[in-house]
């Protein structure tokens, strides 16, 4: 963990990291230093936005939490697994996951904002989507920021058809989440979005089309 703080070099931790993981598996240990190499691992693939070498971890995590029910951060890595189902559009297994919720994992804090987010996600409520991602906790909005964008296309896609003729920008970054018309105009610009207008404060709905890539 120190050589990624100090060095960056992801190539390098992320190989030397899967030869821990190896080595365990090979083994089967199945101990407390076997959950803090998966979470290590985890954390930094999630950083990285590297999310196949994530669900790798986190898989694993799952069965090592079991046999290890006192060690690492259990509640937290729930929660990602959540959000994971989000990026994957796996709606049957969180659904799964959140029915079965212990009252202990219910309280987690983490927890419980991941399922705040697939609840909105899930009835379409993008409006709340959006703020729960500008106020995602600890690594949360590493797995968001993997399908944010996806969402904000779908979004507008919506938008521009139950808006027009036009629409604010400045109602656009509310509604999608950006903290300011700036930053939304530079994501606007991108999809080449039609403006009424020189100053770029409204949308044109009816010349703009939206994909969702």
């Amino acid at each position: 963990m120190n050589k990624w703080k100090t060095e960056g070099n992801y190539a390098f931790v992320c190989e030397q990291l899967k030869s821990i993981r190896q080595d365990l598996t090979i083994q089967n240990i199945k101990n407390e230093f076997a959950v803090k190499v998966y979470e290590c691992h985890a954390r930094i693939a999630m950083e990285k936005l590297d999310l196949t070498e994530y669900n790798q971890c986190q898989t694993r995590l799952i069965d090592l939490y079991i046999h290890n029910p006192k060690s690492g951060y259990p509640h937290e890595f729930l929660a990602y697994r959540i959000l994971y189902y989000i990026y994957i559009k796996n709606n049957a297994d969180a659904l799964k996951v959140v029915a079965n919720l212990t009252a202990e994992q219910q309280s987690s804090d983490d927890v419980r904002f991941a399922v705040q987010v697939f609840n909105a996600w899930t009835t379409g409520n993008y409006y709340r989507f959006f703020k729960f991602y500008l106020v995602a906790p600890k690594m949360s909005g590493y797995i968001m920021d993997a399908y944010v964008q996806r969402e904000r296309n779908l979004t507008l896609k919506k938008i521009v058809k139950s808006y027009k003729p036009s629409i604010s920008v400045a109602k656009v970054a509310d509604l999608i989440g950006y903290p300011d018309t700036d930053t939304a105009l530079v994501y606007l610009d991108e999809l080449n979005v039609f403006y009424t207008n020189s100053n770029r404060t409204h949308i044109d709905c009816k010349k703009t089309t939206v994909t969702e890539d």
